[in-house]
């Protein structure tokens, strides 16, 4: 399958994820915690500040992800590859599954801003049911990203996949405007691009390694190694 969406200037995705607007909302900015920070937070947390995991907890390899919502690399990846690999690997009790947001199309301002928005949708609904509705929101934005994030309305589309989560509109104004979602958000940005130096999306964090791998054999063959490793 194709690449990934590179990053292409670091200083250029920072400032354009210090403020968002979605639709007309407010413009959110806050300082991010540090990762370490985020880290000791999220494995408290529940609801929309948690870590979203599948997986068994205490599966041998823990693979990270860091997808954008608005990158096509990121839905052909969870389209074509992920089910694949979530049957063989997740499903099997082998890899323990975490999706961190990255909001990143470099020069594009407008989709970064829906990228938070679709990013901090799905957390929200995860206020209510958990990650398991995290991840299928995730999906529904991946699997519908051409009619959301590159269509003429944004919100109208985003509203359709909220109301599928039980999200009226009236909560999805609020949602995306949570400083706090805001800030975890920041904080996932953060620890791609300073502590694994993230070069693109899809990133993938393999037992503590960076991989640059998109097809289900390099996937499958990093997951294998990492596995015998384990061992």
């Amino acid at each position: 399958m194709a690449g990934m969406l590179k990053i292409t200037s670091v200083a250029a995705l920072a400032a354009a994820a210090a403020t968002y607007v979605v639709a007309g909302g407010a413009t959110a900015e806050t300082a991010p915690p540090s990762p370490a920070e985020a880290e000791a937070a999220a494995a408290t947390e529940t609801g929309a500040l948690a870590e979203m995991v599948l997986g068994d907890p205490d599966a041998p390899v823990t693979v990270i992800e860091y997808a954008s919502v608005t990158c096509n690399h990121c839905a052909l990846w969870h389209e074509e590859v992920f089910p694949e690999i979530k049957a063989q690997y997740i499903d099997t009790g082998k890899v323990r599954f975490v999706l961190r947001e990255i909001p990143i199309i470099p020069d594009h301002p407008a989709l970064i801003a829906r990228s938070y928005a679709g990013s901090m949708l799905a957390r929200c609904a995860a206020d209510a049911g958990g990650s398991e509705t995290y991840f299928s929101v995730m999906g529904a934005l991946f699997d519908r990203q051409k009619t959301w994030a590159f269509g003429s309305d944004a919100k109208g589309e985003l509203l359709k996949i909220a109301a599928e989560a039980g999200l009226d509109e009236a909560a999805f104004d609020a949602c995306i405007q949570r400083a706090d979602l805001k800030s975890h958000i920041d904080a996932n940005i953060d620890a791609a691009l300073n502590d694994y130096r993230i070069e693109g999306t899809p990133g993938f964090i393999i037992a503590g390694a960076y991989h640059r791998v998109f097809s289900a054999e390099d996937v499958s063959k990093a997951l294998d190694d990492a596995l015998e490793a384990s061992r």
